[in-house]
């Protein structure tokens, strides 16, 4: 059998953490899954509108596409969609930005068990007694980062940002960015705790909004584009910067999809 002299395309690849990784790959299944399930709005429509024009002996009009069908003779599946699409982009939304904080909260947590240094403090004091319920030094190191590693996932952005500037963890965002970062945890938030009713927590957060409290902040595919473009910047240099400058360990990932993130 003839082999080919035409040399073998490497596919691209990004080195990233494996909090990165994990984090890209979940956006990445998010974004297949929101388009499998448009484009099986659109295509369950079409089937049924050509079967009907078939049926009926009438021909199918070649620029009647499943893409114009939802603008002229939108079926059943994408009324259902419109009429629902609140809670279809709430969840997108509401996946996103939980993705995005897991990432920084795994990240957080190799840097601290890299430099477990970091975490010197006069604030933090352990008892005699807590001390001997650890066999080693490593057990005790990995304990205490896990408790501020949790205490970390449970306050804000903002505190957050500012913890890790001060401990010298390179959470850098843009002026442009954080205002919607802050936005799209807040809207994180009241989509969780109360389906997508503004209240007094998200107005406290978001500070130039039309929004009332008791109105619901609608999204649209506008809000599921900037959450993945925004958050995902953020990870980005955040990975690069934090592997620099700790020496993080780094796994290959070539999904076209997350390259081009």
């Amino acid at each position: 059998m003839h082999k080919s002299n035409k040399p073998q395309e490497t596919p691209a690849r990004r080195d990233v953490t494996c909090a990165a990784r994990a984090y890209y790959t979940a956006v990445s299944s998010d974004v297949r899954l929101f388009h499998f399930l448009i484009n099986s709005v659109l295509a369950g429509d079409y089937v049924v509108f050509t079967a009907q024009r078939a049926l009926d002996g009438a021909a199918l009009a070649p620029e009647m596409t499943p893409e114009n069908l939802t603008q002229t003779k939108p079926g059943a599946n994408t009324k259902f969609l419109r009429m629902h699409r609140q809670a279809f982009l709430q969840m997108f939304v509401g996946r996103f930005v939980d993705t995005f904080q897991k990432y920084l909260v795994d990240v957080i947590r190799e840097v601290l068990r890299r430099k477990p240094e970091i975490l010197r403090s006069r604030k933090e004091v352990l008892t005699v007694e807590k001390l001997l319920r650890f066999k080693t030094i490593d057990e005790l190191v990995q304990t205490i980062v896990e408790r501020k590693v949790t205490g970390l996932s449970y306050e804000g952005f903002e505190r957050l940002r500012e913890w890790c500037v001060e401990k010298g963890i390179p959470l850098v965002v843009t002026p442009d960015d954080l205002p919607i970062v802050i936005e799209l945890i807040a809207c994180r938030n009241i989509i969780a705790h109360n389906r997508g009713i503004v209240d007094e927590r998200y107005l406290e957060a978001v500070h130039k909004t039309e929004c009332t409290i008791g109105g619901a902040r609608n999204l649209s595919v506008d809000d599921i584009e900037s959450a993945i473009r925004v958050l995902s910047k953020v990870v980005e240099n955040l990975d690069v910067a934090a592997t620099v400058k700790f020496g993080l360990a780094t796994q290959p990932i070539t999904d076209p999809l997350i390259i081009d993130t």
